[in-house]
């Protein structure tokens, strides 16, 4: 019976998010937000030393939020049920998930999410692309929280690099690089 559950809600989520992208706004919103986020999350990985490839799919994330949430017109309905709940639970789950992988800092990232759905809630008042509900900021900040501790386990359990260590070694790839042994 649970897993028939669980189907049915990835189902309904699935049929949801496709509903969702036959909406032109919605579809192109979102990809100009996934390239351009993207890119700006391998910029600021090489910046900041994050690790390049979750900063990038946080980016991504982030482009895909941002394109889903702000680029549609305001809806006939005053309330999100049922699917479109669970779609605003997994919302920014992939954004904290890989922003905490690729900067390391859970409490940072999770804060900043949920500092997200406020703007994004208002957001959709202010430029009427959406209905501000304190529901759909409580589902969000409830899946970034799951996110964010699904992600903080992964990066105590294995923790690899730190993100302070990702940046090259001066030594090793600095000015000095060409350099003899003797020489330094």
């Amino acid at each position: 019976m649970g897993d028939a559950v669980v189907l049915y809600g990835v189902n309904s989520v699935f049929w949801s998010v496709v509903g969702a992208l036959s909406n032109p706004l919605i579809l192109v919103g979102t990809l100009v937000g996934l390239a351009l986020l993207s890119t700006a999350g391998l910029v600021a990985a090489r910046r900041w030393g994050w690790r390049p490839v979750p900063a990038v799919l946080a980016g991504a994330s982030l482009g895909v939020v941002l394109g889903a949430t702000l680029s549609r017109t305001r809806p006939d309905y005053a309330s999100m049920t049922g699917a479109n709940e669970l779609s605003n639970v997994l919302l920014l789950v992939p954004l904290v998930f890989f922003a905490i992988l690729a900067t390391r800092k859970p409490l940072v990232v999770l804060v900043s999410a949920i500092g997200l759905s406020v703007v994004i809630e208002l957001l959709q008042v202010v430029t009427n692309r959406g209905v501000c509900e304190t529901q759909d900021f409580l589902n969000n900040s409830v899946g970034a929280a799951v996110a964010a501790a699904v992600a903080a386990t992964l990066i105590s359990r294995f923790p690899g690099r730190t993100a302070e260590s990702a940046s090259p070694d001066p030594e090793r790839h600095g000015a000095n690089s060409n350099a003899s042994e003797a020489d330094r």
